[in-house]
C-alpha cells in the first residue's frame, strides 16, 4: 500500500522542524564514525564504566550507577549502527555490531568476575532487581531514550554527555546484571536481564534510526543502496515486534500477579483488622495455590479467621488455597515517668 503525495506532504510538514542542512549532517556523521571506533580509549572507558556500574549494582547505589553511565561510550556504536541502517551501509553495520558485541563481552566478563566476589544480598537490591523483570514499559523508555539520545547528538545545543547517559542507562546495567546473576547461579534473573538488554538495544537502535530518518540524513544514491536501506528498516521493525511479544506476556503476568496480591491484601484486612501486612507471595502448583503471608498483629489469630480467609481466597482465586501465615507479634510499651524521691 503506497502513501499518497498528500500524506507525504503532511508528514513532511510535521517533521520539517527536525531537518538539518547537509553540512551539519556530514559533521554529525563524521563525529559518530570517529567516536564509534573500538580503539584503546574506547575500551578503557568501557572497562571502567563496567566496573563502576557493576559495583553500583552490588552496593545498590543509583548515584554510582549513574556515574558509570557517564563514562560508558556505547552510545557511539549504537548511533553508528542506526546511521548505517539509514544510509544502507553494510560494512558500517558490521563494524558497529562488532564493536557493540566486544563492548558487551567486556562488561559481561567484568560483572561475572565481580559477581563471584560479591555477597548474596547484592541480588536483593532495588537497582539490581529492577533489571531482572522487564516489561513493555522498559521498551517504551528505551524507544524514548534512543530518539532523544540521537536528537542530542544531532542538535549540538545540548551536551553530548547527556546522550551517553540516556542510552547507557538502557544498555549497560542489564549486561552487568547478567554477569552478576550467572556468577551467583541464578539463571532466571540472568534471562530476564538478557531480554531487557536485547529489547532495549533494538528499541534504542530503532528509535535513533527514526530520528536520523526524519532529520533527512542523506541516504544511498544508488537504487541498490535504497533497497538495502528499506530492507534494514524492515528488519529493525521485525526485530522490535519480536521483542515486544515476550515483554507483553511478562507485563500481563506481572499485572495479573499484582492484582492477585492486592486482592489477598484486601481480604486479609477485611478478615483480620488492625493488622499490618509485611509480604504476600503466591505459589501455584497444579490445582493448589499456596499463599505465604507475613503480617504484624497484636493478638492471636483464631481458627475461624484462618478458615474464613482460606474459603474466601479459594472462591476468589477459583482454586484450592492453602494459607500459610507468619504472625509477627506487636508489643506496645508504655513508658512511665518515675519521680525520684
Amino acid at each position: 500500500m503506497e502513501i499518497s503525495k498528500e500524506k507525504i506532504k503532511d508528514i513532511e510538514k510535521y517533521t520539517g522542524h527536525f531537518h538539518i542542512d547537509v553540512k551539519r549532517q556530514e559533521k554529525v556523521y563524521d563525529e559518530i564514525r570517529e567516536n564509534a571506533k573500538g580503539d584503546f580509549d574506547f575500551f578503557i572507558l568501557t572497562i571502567f564504566a563496567g566496573i563502576i556500574i557493576t559495583l553500583g549494582l552490588v552496593v545498590n547505589s543509583s548515584a554510582v550507577v549513574i556515574g558509570g553511565m557517564l563514562l560508558a561510550p556505547l552510545v557511539w556504536p549504537i548511533l553508528s549502527l542506526s546511521m548505517a541502517i539509514i544510509k544502507g551501509r553494510s560494512r558500517l553495520i558490521q563494524g558497529s555490531i562488532s564493536t557493540l558485541l566486544k563492548s558487551a563481552a567486556v562488561i559481561f566478563v567484568i560483572a561475572l568476575f565481580l559477581g563471584f566476589i560479591s555477597p548474596d544480598y547484592a541480588l536483593q537490591g532495588s537497582e539490581f532487581l529492577s533489571r531482572t523483570s522487564p516489561t513493555i514499559f522498559e521498551l517504551l523508555i528505551a524507544l524514548a531514550a534512543g530518539f532523544v539520545g540521537a536528537f542530542v547528538i544531532v542538535y549540538p545545543k545540548i551536551g553530548a554527555a547527556i546522550a551517553g547517559v540516556v542510552i547507557a542507562a538502557a544498555i549497560v546495567p542489564p549486561i552487568a546484571v547478567m554477569g552478576i546473576s550467572i556468577a551467583h547461579g541464578n539463571l532466571g534473573m540472568a534471562g530476564g536481564a538478557f531480554i531487557l538488554f536485547m529489547s532495549n538495544l533494538i528499541a534504542v537502535t530503532f528509535s535513533s534510526s527514526i530520528l536520523f530518518l526524519v532529520a533527512r540524513f542523506k541516504g544511498p544514491a544508488s537504487e541498490k543502496g535504497q533497497e538495502k536501506r528499506k530492507s534494514n528498516i524492515r528488519w529493525a521493525i521485525v526485530l522490535l515486534f519480536v521483542m515486544t511479544l515476550p515483554l507483553l506476556l511478562i507485563t500481563s503476568k506481572a499485572v495479573k500477579e499484582s492484582n492477585r496480591q492486592n486482592m489477598v491484601r484486601e481480604t486479609i484486612v477485611a478478615i483480620i483488622p488492625n493488622s499490618t501486612i509485611t509480604s504476600v507471595e503466591i505459589n501455584e502448583e497444579s490445582e493448589i495455590s499456596t499463599v505465604e503471608i507475613t503480617l504484624q498483629h497484636s493478638g492471636n489469630l483464631t481458627e475461624k479467621q484462618i478458615n474464613e480467609l482460606r474459603d474466601i481466597l479459594s472462591i476468589k482465586m477459583k482454586t484450592v488455597v492453602i494459607p500459610r501465615i507468619t504472625v509477627v507479634p506487636i508489643i506496645k510499651i508504655w513508658e512511665r515517668e518515675v519521680e525520684n524521691k
